[in-house]
């Protein structure tokens, strides 16, 4: 006995030992908690005096160990009365015989309260009960009647139901709720939220769930518990639902009698309310997207039956019916702006068009005579063409007072409560009208409301505008089948001129060039003749340089026109820049000499590779360095530096010339774009070289630039272009052919060529100045007598002109290919024609080379010395 008394004291669950036939009491400190007030005056006393209430439920376990068999009851639910109340606890405990000398001479309990276990289990069970109701459910009012009758059920309360708050009002409304029948529901009514009292509704808005115990003892709603005994409730649970920081909604649990809220009670309650808002919620946005598809179909129909005709009373029928029924109005109607849209605030212009739904009958009656008096007058809108009008309810509106006291039906109801008007404005801002819509209901239209009936007055306005306009496109549509033809016409007469303006240009290289040739030639005739004088010496210098200033003008007119058309095709190649600017200065090298220029190069010691056209950066660069030399004093100073960096090349051309303007340096690269010129023009040209430049660095994905430190301070550009790692194949040798099949051959006899052009200027000075150098020539002057010379004396070359008299150039190439005596005479075309399509159109005919008027002789000469190699191989070949 003692070892179970030292057993009891020290354990930590509340046990008891009941001893004797009295079933005295002794029990250790945890224990001692579960009895409250009853300690310690219950040590040592009998147990039926103790526990009273649970002696019923205890018994049976008391007398099964007082027999010998240990006895156990699991999550019993008991209703024990501590501190003068009755408490709900759900208790497992194992009852024992205590034995001594081997008889049972009383009990031991070991007691476990298992109340937040079970409540918990049964909370989630309830939660999944609630869960499976509410999951089918769509309707918010639905969800609503479901939850507060499982809730109801589950509590056993009197009344259960959801008020929704409307805090600009002060009232609370409630929107269903459930009852065990004793109450009546309270589902559509509306109270002043200040009559719950201002401490509830203070602890409310903290967002603090509230419990009343007994209303009329409880100090916070003693004074309102009249309020409270109106809708039959002298016990409450409210749950403050929160949105958006500000008190939304409540969910309520009511009592007739006075009850003691739980803290379990609490819990569910809340668990619901946040549960059953939830699932309100996503229905509400459900019903909204379901609410905004029909609008959205309704505003598809109304626009599909606005662009379906042109009747404007039709139109205007439509949208009205359209807008009354988009804005839920009981009659709505459109006022018309008669006056062509003038500001009319005493609404004197504005007549009622259409009317659509439910009018009342006395304002129909007054709108239609077109009087002005009474409710018609404030009914009208205010046509300030600015902004729509909203009114919540007319009767508190100030704006309104009249007509509340005009504007009744015979019942004594007011014919109008929500009003709406919705201006409509044209797209040039024209004031055409305005749509008007009723309810005699308050707080119908919304701000929402507002917006779906703007959208069908912009519907409005383009229909009116569109009904209004269409007489206007019926007799615009000859005036632009007319237009169109003239453009049509405009644009076949743009080609046609753009076509002639290149036959143009090709022409006017061609007959510039031809006299050029002669020039040329004679020129440079009289150089070698008469080296010794230098006078003519000079003469032929100055001579030979103007024929390739004006070669190069006609050469760089050509290449921007075509470079403009889009028309170059670039031959592109891995190439080294370096090669690029040394070409190019070599052709800039006559300009620079003439003036006696000090050229400053420096180019880096590893190759700076590029894809490019070779001919075409070379041409670019050297119209910069033309450029440079042009407007720089003689014995001035040209400084070239080209640098590699980041995958990208520089290269920059500085001199100390005449400078630019800040105002022309950004327009230097422009067609025709060049700096102020004396009236003896001085620099010449046509300002197309760095025209030309830019053009052609930017087929080549590059970019130029320039810049000046002003007149007199000389200029920069600059020229960029991307870099290539991969280095250009090593050439095999020229044509491809291994080195030593283009060793030079040297011909024992003198090269024979035959010369075929009607310019007989041109045709014979040449003649004569090959003769000088060592050909023997003959000179034909059309096609056919051409063709009779190379078939008698089989020349090696003949230099032939493409614009023959009798037959072109080409055709007379095909003739001389064909035929047995002249299959390998090398034909070259020396003609004024200069463009890309020229030279593809020689080279189909059989042309080997294609030389443009004024024969540059270096290139022709280099052209006869292959000749020449080529014949002594063949005869060297022939012989052995």
């Amino acid at each position: 006995m003692q070892a179970i008394s030292s057993l009891t004291i020290a354990s930590h669950v509340p046990m008891f030992i009941a001893w004797g036939p009295e079933l005295r009491l002794f029990y250790n400190d945890a224990y001692a908690e579960l009895l409250g007030d009853k300690h310690p005056e219950a040590m040592g006393q009998p147990l039926l005096l103790v526990h009273p209430e649970l002696w019923s439920q205890v018994q049976p376990c008391i007398f099964a160990a007082l027999a010998g068999q240990p006895a156990h009851c699991e999550n019993v639910l008991m209703q024990p009365v501590r501190n003068g109340r009755i408490e709900q606890r759900f208790v497992s405990a194992s009852v024992s015989p205590v034995r001594h000398h081997g008889d049972v001479v009383g009990v031991a309990c070991v007691w476990s309260d298992t109340t937040s276990r079970v409540l918990a289990e049964q909370r989630h069970a309830f939660h999944l009960e609630l869960s499976t109701a509410l999951r089918p459910l769509v309707d918010a009012a639905h969800i609503m009647e479901a939850a507060c009758r499982l809730t109801g059920g589950r509590l056993g309360v009197g009344r259960v139901g959801y008020g929704e708050i409307d805090m600009a009002a002060g009232t609370v409304s409630v929107d269903r709720d459930w009852t065990d029948g004793r109450l009546a529901s309270l589902a559509g009514q509306s109270r002043p939220l200040d009559s719950f009292g201002p401490a509830i509704v203070a602890q409310l808005r903290k967002g603090r769930t509230l419990r009343l115990d007994d209303i009329a003892l409880d100090e916070r709603s003693a004074q309102y518990a009249q309020g409270y005994a109106s809708v039959g409730a002298r016990a409450m649970l409210i749950v403050p639902l929160i949105e958006a920081g500000q008190l939304a909604a409540v969910f309520y649990l009511l009592e007739q009698c006075p009850r003691h809220w739980s803290d379990q009670d609490i819990l569910l309650a809340e668990d619901v309310a946040r549960q059953t808002r939830e699932v309100v919620r996503r229905a509400r946005v459900e019903e909204s997207l379901r609410d905004e598809k029909r609008v959205l179909e309704m505003l598809n129909r109304t626009g599909q039956a606005l662009a379906s005709t042109l009747d404007f009373d039709t139109l205007m029928q439509a949208i009205t019916d359209a807008g009354t029924e988009l804005a839920g109005a009981r009659f709505g109607g459109f006022f018309y702006q008669a006056q062509g849209g003038q500001r009319a605030d005493d609404g004197a212009s504005a007549q009622l068009y259409t009317l659509s739904g439910a009018w009342p009958e006395r304002f129909g009656e007054q709108f239609g005579q077109g009087g002005d008096p009474g409710a018609a007058s404030l009914l009208r809108p205010r046509f300030d063409g600015e902004r729509a009008l909203r009114c919540r309810d007319v009767t508190r509106d100030p704006r309104y007072a009249a007509l509340a006291a005009t504007g009744a039906t015979p019942s004594g109801q007011p014919a109008l409560r929500s009003y709406l008007a919705v201006p409509v404005v044209s797209r040039s801002g024209t004031l055409l009208g305005a749509l008007l819509f009723g309810h005699p209901e308050p707080g119908v239209f919304t701000e929402r409301t507002e917006r779906i009936v703007a959208g069908v007055a912009a519907q409005a306005a383009i229909a009116m505008d569109n009904a209004r306009l269409y007489e206007v496109a019926q007799k615009s549509a000859l005036e632009r089948d007319a237009l169109l033809q003239s453009e049509r016409a405009a644009r076949v007469q743009a080609e046609r001129l753009s076509h002639t303006k290149d036959e143009f240009l090709a022409m006017l290289a061609h007959e510039l060039r031809n006299p050029l040739a002669p020039i040329s030639s004679s020129a440079s005739l009289l150089s070698m003749q008469f080296q010794d004088e230098p006078r003519i010496r000079q003469t032929t210098t100055i001579i030979s340089r103007q024929v390739r200033h004006m070669s190069r003008l006609i050469d760089d007119l050509l290449d921007v026109s075509r470079v403009t058309r889009g028309l170059v095709k670039l031959k592109l190649g891995v190439v080294d820049f370096r090669e690029i600017v040394s070409g190019a200065l070599d052709q800039a090298r006559p300009l620079i000499s003439e003036k006696g220029h000090q050229v400053e190069m420096a180019l880096p010691a590893a190759p700076v590779y590029v894809r490019g056209d070779q001919t075409r950066l070379v041409q670019s660069v050297s119209n910069i360095l033309n450029n440079a030399a042009k407007y720089t004093q003689n014995d001035g100073r040209i400084a070239l530096r080209l640098e590699a960096t980041d995958g990208r090349m520089l290269l920059t051309v500085s001199d100390n010339g005449c400078g630019m303007p800040a105002e022309l340096v950004p327009n230097v690269f422009d067609l025709f774009t060049q700096g102020a010129r004396t009236l003896a023009r001085s620099q010449g040209g046509l300002g197309l070289g760095l025209t030309l430049a830019r053009r052609l660095v930017e087929l080549h994905e590059g970019e130029v630039g320039a810049s000046s430190g002003g007149v007199g301070q000389g200029s920069s550009f600059t020229l960029a272009l991307p870099c290539v790692d991969a280095a250009p194949d090593a050439a095999a040798g020229a044509n491809g052919a291994p080195p030593d099949q283009c060793a030079s051959a040297v011909l024992a006899r003198p090269l024979r060529l035959v010369l075929v052009d009607d310019n007989a200027d041109a045709v014979d000075s040449l003649s004569t100045l090959l003769n000088v150098q060592g050909y023997q020539t003959a000179v034909e002057y059309d096609a056919r007598s051409g063709l009779r010379r190379a078939r008698a004396e089989r020349p090696d070359a003949m230099l032939v002109d493409i614009g023959l008299p009798d037959i072109d150039g080409y055709q007379l190439a095909q003739q001389l290919r064909a035929m047995p005596e002249t299959s390998a005479t090398v034909l070259v075309a020396i003609t004024g024609y200069g463009q890309s399509r020229d030279r593809e159109r020689a080279i189909e005919a059989g042309f080997a080379h294609h030389l443009v008027k004024p024969v540059d002789m270096t290139a022709l000469v280099r052209v006869l010395e292959a000749v020449g190699s080529a014949a002594a191989r063949s005869q060297a070949s022939g012989t052995a």
